[in-house]
């Protein structure tokens, strides 16, 4: 009798790790936001396919009204979002542009309950890695410093360029006029 009761609490414990060694993340999430120096950015957001198909058929909306880009306090929407799809995942891959002078960032992905990982790469070269604990914000992520504008320069040395031809020419021709008048003088 004492070892049907073992054999019974083996069974169970089998069937109880059993499944807890099959489960897993049924939305298989990664984001991965990788920021340039000018403040564009490129949002990769991938999951199953087949979940994210069913899931965005229970919930309206274009794909970008999903995600949110707080940025000092105001949403930063994508400009654009274009879907790649492999074997494996999924992904949207959302574009946009940052303000120069952005300080805080926070993350929040609408569509998820399960934890992902959450990848941020700076244009300095650091990256930062963060668990999302599914429907959750991200925590502050500090951006400070790491955008520039573009140099004025180029556009004011080719202005100077094409200004400075433009004056050459009239000044080539007022040089040919005065030579045309000394000689019909002198004739």
């Amino acid at each position: 009798m004492p070892w049907r009761r073992v054999a019974l609490c083996n069974l169970c414990t089998l069937c109880v790790l059993g499944v807890r060694a099959g489960a897993h993340d049924l939305e298989r999430t990664r984001v991965a936001l990788t920021l340039s120096r000018d403040g564009s950015f490129v949002l990769d957001v991938s999951n199953d396919p087949a979940w994210l198909k069913l899931r965005l058929e229970s919930i309206p909306g274009p794909f970008v009204d999903r995600v949110v880009l707080f940025v000092d306090g105001q949403e930063v929407r994508p400009a654009s979002d274009e879907y790649v799809a492999d074997e494996v995942l999924g992904t949207h891959r959302l574009r946009g542009q940052l303000p120069h002078d952005a300080r805080t960032l926070r993350w929040y992905y609408g569509l998820v309950i399960d934890p992902y990982p959450l990848t941020i790469r700076f244009p300095d070269g650091r990256i930062r890695n963060e668990v999302i604990a599914g429907d959750a914000w991200s925590g502050t992520i500090d951006i400070a410093g790491q955008f520039r504008r573009p140099a004025q320069w180029p556009i004011v040395l080719v202005a100077a360029l094409l200004a400075s031809g433009v004056v050459l020419r009239l000044l080539g021709r007022m040089n040919t006029k005065d030579t045309k008048d000394t000689r019909n003088e002198l004739v």
